[in-house]
């Protein structure tokens, strides 16, 4: 089972998060919601881990 963090804002919830060992984190702090068009983009501009 994996663990993701959901509306990461800030710098310090994001430090907390690492510290706790949360693998996996999104929010705004990262980027704005975006369509899926919008994602693959991203995606294949290298801006996004795969």
């Amino acid at each position: 089972m994996s663990i993701l963090a959901e509306g990461v804002e800030t710098k310090e919830q994001l430090e907390f998060l690492k510290e706790k060992g949360c693998p996996l984190i999104q929010g705004y702090l990262f980027s704005k919601p975006v369509s899926a068009n919008e994602f693959i983009k991203l995606v294949n501009a290298g801006m996004i881990k795969r």
